[in-house]
């Protein structure tokens, strides 16, 4: 699924694409811009992967306006919409995905589409692994050995399942922190039996699927290579360290990374040495999600800074200071019912859960507008 934005300055044409789009079932967001100047500020704060662009447009005409979108990520994709066939050189001299001539029709969209989808496919095919694990929100692995389907694995018991799970969330351990970790209640012996015999059991379910566990065992320590994998958690951490590394690109990255973050890491599973893990991992989450809130604030975007603090709340409905901030940017809009009603349900979790009230500072910015009534 793709995220698409098109720019036209014909509202008419716009209308027509966005439901042609929509009714595709290949775009997952679709933003329709008349204004050029807002649909380049909307792409440096979130990601897009094809935009359509009239060509003809005042101002910032679709082919300067394709420069700067490729200035900010080269791998989007371009497709020139327009009245007029005589642009359709000019065009693909820009290395345009496709050229679409008005009035467009389903048809000829899916043609782009499909172009679209064939070209990400080859990208994402020459990065991609054979080997898929998705740690958040419970423990999944999917295979691809023959390159031609996604199926899941599975493995032959609970254990054999938590020792590949802590490999990939380690990446390296020694044999005995493995051993006190996994089969502390067995003899030294036994359990060097049981960490072997599990060990072939991983890489026997990996070679019938087609795949290289990429498990490098030696004399006195395991890890994981993990560029032979494509795992959710690994990808949601370098994320992590790119937006500390690179604030300015905040928002673009913090959408990648809430579609990751699905669940508490091994939601379900009930493994002990997962569980420091895990709430890092959800503080980690929740400090991304109010950076990008606050940067919303300081851009004036109060609605998208709503959208990341109520993010937060669904990991900590009692974080009060993300309901202070809540309540802060509802008034700020005028709305004052949603603001009294945020309020209300921050103080029926308190008195059910903790039997406590909301802390001052709240009460006090709920009674200056006459809202505690």
């Amino acid at each position: 699924m793709m995220r698409a934005i098109i720019v036209d300055d014909e509202e008419l044409s716009v209308k027509r694409l966005t439901r042609i789009l929509r009714e595709s079932g290949k775009i997952a967001t679709c933003r329709a811009f008349l204004n050029p100047h807002e649909a380049y500020e909307y792409s440096r704060a979130n990601a897009v992967d094809i935009a359509f662009l009239d060509i003809s447009m005042p101002e910032i005409d679709g082919m300067k306006l394709s420069v700067l979108l490729q200035e900010l990520d080269e791998e989007i994709l371009l497709v020139f919409v327009t009245g007029y066939d005589s642009y359709a050189v000019q065009a693909f001299e820009v290395n345009a995905l496709d050229y679409l001539l008005k009035p467009v029709t389903a048809q000829r969209v899916a043609k782009a589409l499909n172009k679209a989808g064939k070209r990400s496919g080859r990208a994402a095919g020459a990065a991609a692994s054979a080997l898929e694990i998705k740690l958040f929100d419970g423990f999944q692995m999917y295979g691809n050995g023959d390159g031609s389907s996604r199926d899941p694995i599975k493995l032959r018991s609970p254990k054999t399942a938590e020792l590949f799970a802590f490999l990939v969330c380690q990446r390296t351990a020694s044999r005995e922190e493995i051993i006190d970790t996994l089969w502390s209640g067995l003899t030294p012996e036994k359990a060097w039996k049981n960490l072997n015999s599990t060990l072939y059991y991983i890489r026997k379910a990996l070679d019938d699927a087609k795949i290289g566990s990429g498990i490098i065992s030696g004399k006195n320590e395991i890890r994981i290579e993990g560029s032979a994998l494509d795992c959710d958690l690994y990808e949601f951490e370098r994320l992590l360290a790119e937006m500390r590394k690179a604030p300015e690109r905040c928002l673009v990255l913090i959408e990648r990374v809430k579609e990751l973050y699905a669940g508490p890491l091994l939601k379900g599973k009930n493994y002990e040495w997962a569980d420091e893990y895990a709430r890092r991992l959800e503080k980690e989450f929740a400090e991304a999600l109010e950076y990008a809130a606050k940067h919303c604030s300081k851009q004036g975007d109060s609605v998208q800074a709503l959208h990341y603090y109520r993010g937060i709340l669904e990991l900590d409905a009692l974080r009060e200071d993300i309901v202070l901030e809540v309540i802060r940017t509802y008034i700020q809009l005028g709305r004052t019912n949603e603001a009294l009603r945020q309020y209300r349900k921050l103080e029926e979790q308190l008195k059910q859960e903790l039997g406590l009230r909301p802390n001052p500072q709240i009460q006090a910015v709920m009674a200056s507008i006459g809202l505690r009534g």
